[in-house]
């Protein structure tokens, strides 16, 4: 396929699944609520919502000073400015194409620091790594400080809806035989390609796994191993109080604590990452989390569009000025720091 088509093809696709769940996470709302949830966005205390965008932009500040950090062991040096331009801007376009803000993040230091891009991208993977470690550790957090409301969560809106399913699959044969045909397909399929399926995994996920390795070997190579691991935690702490502070903009979030904070914290960084920016997912998970919790119906429908609306247009402005006055800033050839090849 060309590759024009491609991005063109996945741009839709993810497009329409954003679309589709931010439609997903309003359809429901009463009538009854609709006034209520708008009388909601108008009572938000947006002080607060605005001091809640400047701790996110402390985290993205503290992103790009850990990534030059990253740079220093395979000999080159960016430049904070453009460092944390790349990261913003990297940021706007994921609203746009998933994962395609690293690739964009790469091409903005290969353009103004001269840094390999293929270097940079790996870079990039360790950054990822050590993200998603930190949110398994958040999970096991989360999961020690609320096990049983955990618990309470999976079992109404993961386990209770998929028995009813089931029950309802168990009672219509023309489906369960349309199951049962699918399934044996799938695994005949799997059997019949199973040489063609090892290739993959030894190749191309095999060839991933070793750079997510050599991404976390890398590690061990910086100046200040210990300063990495305080920015990167730092980070974390700076998206938790970054929601947590949100949740004073409404009475009724404002009394929850930092326990209910995390889970839809966690929760919503799942929304995140499965739709464009987490547009639509993230509003609708951390709405359900949000009522779990006992808040009502209009503030936990409105607060996950607040919170996630001022991440949004943050970006979007920060982002945006980054792309125009990157020419600007970097027009001053002397300016510039040249890669170290040290």
């Amino acid at each position: 396929m060309n590759p024009k088509v491609k991005s063109i093809l996945q741009l839709v696709l993810f497009a329409a699944i954003g679309v589709f769940l931010v439609w997903l996470s309003i359809h429901n709302i009463p009538a009854k609520d609709i006034e209520t949830t708008k009388q909601s966005f108008r009572d938000a205390n947006y002080l607060i919502v605005a001091v809640s965008a400047l701790i996110s932009i402390l985290a993205h500040v503290v992103r790009a000073w850990r990534w030059n950090m990253l740079m220093q062991p395979i000999g080159h040096s960016i430049s904070f400015k453009n460092s944390f331009a790349a990261v913003m801007i990297g940021y706007m376009v994921n609203y746009a194409v998933p994962r395609a803000g690293e690739l964009s993040r790469c091409g903005v230091a290969a353009k103004y620091e001269k840094i390999p891009f293929a270097a940079a991208l790996g870079t990039v993977i360790t950054e990822r790594i050590v993200d998603l470690i930190l949110l398994l550790v958040l999970f096991f957090i989360t999961l020690a400080a609320q096990f049983k409301e955990l618990t309470g969560l999976t079992n109404l809106y993961v386990l209770q809806p998929l028995s009813a399913k089931l029950s309802g699959l168990a009672n219509n044969k023309m489906y369960l035989m349309l199951i049962i045909s699918i399934l044996i397909a799938f695994i005949g399929g799997l059997f019949m390609f199973r040489k063609r399926i090892k290739s993959i995994l030894s190749g191309k996920i095999g060839g991933l796994l070793k750079s997510f390795g050599d991404g976390l070997k890398s590690i061990k190579d910086l100046k200040s191993p210990g300063l990495f691991i305080f920015q990167s935690v730092l980070i974390w702490i700076l998206y938790f109080l970054s929601l947590y502070v949100c949740f004073f903009c409404f009475p009724e979030t404002s009394v929850l604590g930092l326990k209910p904070a995390l889970s839809v914290m966690l929760f919503g960084t799942i929304g995140v990452i499965v739709s464009p920016g987490g547009i639509g997912a993230y509003q609708l998970i951390a709405t359900q989390v949000l009522l779990f919790y006992g808040v009502i119906n209009n503030v936990a429908i409105a607060f996950p569009w607040i919170a996630w609306g001022v991440q949004f247009i943050a970006i979007l402005v920060i982002g945006g000025l980054c792309f125009l006055l990157l020419p600007l800033l970097n027009s001053n050839q002397d300016d510039k720091l040249p890669a170290s090849t040290s």
